[in-house]
């Protein structure tokens, strides 16, 4: 690495370069836990919340190119709504799987998965769904 020739530019160049190391430490740690949210709090009893949650091993159903696509979708159980889902990836090779795209309605979670190239271990996906009843 070359560093500039003033002092304020080497300066600029190493706490750039200590940024970079320390969110890419970061990122490894992050990527090894789950980002799921905690255990629905006491409240969410009274308001006779329901959670679902799913592990399910990703592969592509369909390709196109050297891409491989997969929809995965929770639908709610009758007289239940959906309020909001999270998905998270754990496990596997970084970049072998990645989380397109989600998307809420009333009745179903859905979330759409691109294997790039269908390359590396996919690993796990992890989707919690809290549910509301319908009034």
């Amino acid at each position: 690495m070359n560093l500039p020739r003033t002092r304020r530019g080497r300066a600029t160049a190493i706490a750039a370069s200590a940024v970079a190391i320390a969110s890419v430490a970061g990122g490894a740690v992050a990527a090894t836990t789950s980002s799921l949210p905690a255990a629905p709090p006491t409240d969410a009893a009274a308001a006779k919340m329901t959670v679902i949650n799913r592990t399910i091993s990703p592969a592509p159903t369909s390709s196109r190119g050297f891409n491989g696509y997969q929809t995965v979708t929770v639908n709610a159980p009758a007289g239940k709504t959906v309020l909001q889902g999270f998905a998270t990836l754990t496990g596997g090779l970084t970049g072998s799987v990645v989380i397109r795209s989600t998307q809420t309605t009333a009745a179903r979670y859905q979330v759409r998965l691109v294997f790039p190239g269908e390359q590396g271990v996919p690993g796990k996906l992890h989707v919690r769904v809290q549910l509301l009843p319908k009034e």
